[in-house]
């Protein structure tokens, strides 16, 4: 389990943060929790970064597929100075950090991707961990696409894909660089708001979705509200319907 002083320049400061990494490991995830359980507590920003993840995972079942030396796989541990007291903040915070180092074209799909018009380039994955006031610590895994992918899977886009010529390893430093440097945004609802909704995905036109009871339907996106629902315009009679997380899934026009 290879420790690397790894050190970031932010502002004029030099600043370093623990860094963990491995060639291949169950999750990113999951060694966090093992290092949390193991010391009973991280330094800010301990971050731990994987060439592969043999059990990455995305939101509740779904499974993150990556290459070998293609993708960017981290897990950063981020302790709050003040408890944070909405959960979805911690999203629209992280989606403010990275909106900041990634081109224009990469947009949040709610709730956990980051999307390049209908093809996917990431995802998401954060665990909040409360105390009695509030979140205390946050979690912040993070799966990206980095070079173009050879598996086929025609929904996949890579930053490479997009003009970017990066290595994994230099996205987990600017990713961790863009939180450090930023982490006092967190109190600025009113900035994580106007940043989130400018970044969120399926704005610009109506587009189907399914519900829990298998019903087709379309509707335009237009935000998320405190409670972390998608909020969205149906088509059929203009008004505006809040969602909540698993009620309704995306119809991908990509996908048969």
């Amino acid at each position: 389990m290879p420790y690397l002083g790894f050190t970031c320049r932010c502002g004029t400061m030099v600043q370093s943060y623990p860094l963990f990494s491995f060639k291949t490991i169950d999750s990113t995830q999951s060694e966090i929790k093992r290092r949390l359980r193991d010391n009973g507590a991280l330094e800010d920003f301990t971050t731990v970064v994987s060439d592969v993840q043999g059990s990455g995972r995305g939101r509740g079942v779904s499974v993150w597929q990556d290459e070998p030396g293609k993708c960017a796989l981290m897990s950063i541990y981020v302790k709050w100075d003040r408890p944070v007291v909405q959960s979805f903040d911690v999203n629209r915070w992280v989606c403010h950090c990275l909106g900041a180092i990634l081109p224009f074209r990469v947009q949040f799909k709610w709730p956990n991707d980051l999307m390049v018009g209908d093809k996917k380039l990431g995802g998401l994955l954060i665990e909040n961990h409360w105390g009695s006031d509030g979140i205390r610590t946050s979690t912040i895994g993070l799966g990206m696409n980095v070079k173009a992918l050879e598996n086929g899977l025609v929904r996949a886009i890579s930053l490479e894909e997009i003009g970017m010529d990066i290595t994994p390893s230099e996205v987990v430093d600017e990713v961790v660089q863009s939180l450090r440097s930023q982490k006092m945004a967190i109190a600025n609802r009113t900035l994580l708001e106007r940043r989130y909704t400018q970044l969120l995905w399926g704005k610009l036109e109506a587009r189907i979705y399914t519900n829990d009871l298998g019903e087709e339907f379309e509707g335009r996106v237009v935000g998320v509200n405190d409670r972390g629902q998608l909020l969205l315009e149906l088509a059929t009679t203009k008004n505006v319907q809040a969602y909540d997380l698993d009620a309704i899934q995306w119809k991908n026009p990509l996908v048969d």
